[in-house]
């Protein structure tokens, strides 16, 4: 699984014209913050499953490991496709003020940073490019365990009938106190036992109980226009 996490910033050091200061990139961080640590800084999470074999299981859930949180009030992430493809960089480390280097990756305003080389591409909209037509949701409000993302079937489906697996972002309903809202969650870089887990479920002709479904792995996304 590939992740990533994005966030906007109100000020930083360092500044490159254009940017706006909402460059930073967390494509190989061990945590990934959604939602709001303070004023005008809100983060949201990208995955993406490297394949996908075309046949939706009776059942699944995506499963996240939250490490720490802002505050004790329960939060509502919600769960979209994106609509645009994106590279995660290697990033590991941000919000420190420095330029990435070398290329960073996604970033809040770019699907990919490529820093020198004018290949660099824009998201459609700065944050990410998603559709809400599918979505699925869990409520977090606690930490030291995972929370799942329960009808993950529906993304599925939407990638099986003509949706494109460009992954899926998670962004926090932001609800007042929004500058407490942030969910800090383990990424894919992360030890056993913290991992984001996507778990699928068929059943059985012999036994009613559920096994867990081998998803096929495809090779990783390319983007075309990256070199």
């Amino acid at each position: 699984m590939v992740d990533a996490v994005i966030y906007s910033w109100s000020d930083c050091n360092g500044e490159v014209t254009g940017e706006d200061c909402r460059r930073y990139n967390g494509g190989g961080v061990y945590n990934m913050g959604v939602g709001l640590l303070g004023s005008a800084q809100d983060r949201r999470i990208l995955f993406r499953l490297t394949g996908w074999d075309g046949v939706v299981p009776d059942s699944s859930e995506f499963k996240v490991y939250c490490y720490v949180q802002s505050s004790i009030l329960q939060r509502r992430i919600f769960l979209y496709p994106l609509t645009t493809p994106f590279i995660a960089g290697n990033e590991a480390a941000y919000g420190l003020g420095d330029y990435p280097n070398p290329d960073s990756g996604v970033t809040w305003l770019h699907r990919y940073l490529d820093t020198g080389d004018g290949d660099s591409l824009l998201w459609n909209n700065a944050g990410g490019d998603y559709t809400t037509m599918v979505a699925c949701t869990t409520m977090i409000n606690g930490t030291g365990q995972y929370f799942s993302f329960r009808n993950f079937n529906r993304i599925l489906t939407y990638w099986d009938t003509g949706g494109a697996n460009y992954g899926f972002i998670l962004i926090n309903q932001n609800e007042l106190p929004v500058n407490l809202s942030a969910k800090i969650l383990k990424s894919s870089e992360s030890g056993p036992g913290y991992y984001p887990l996507l778990l699928l479920y068929t059943g059985d002709s012999v036994t009613t109980s559920p096994r867990r479904r081998r998803c096929v792995i495809a090779s990783d996304f390319l983007d075309p226009q990256i070199n």
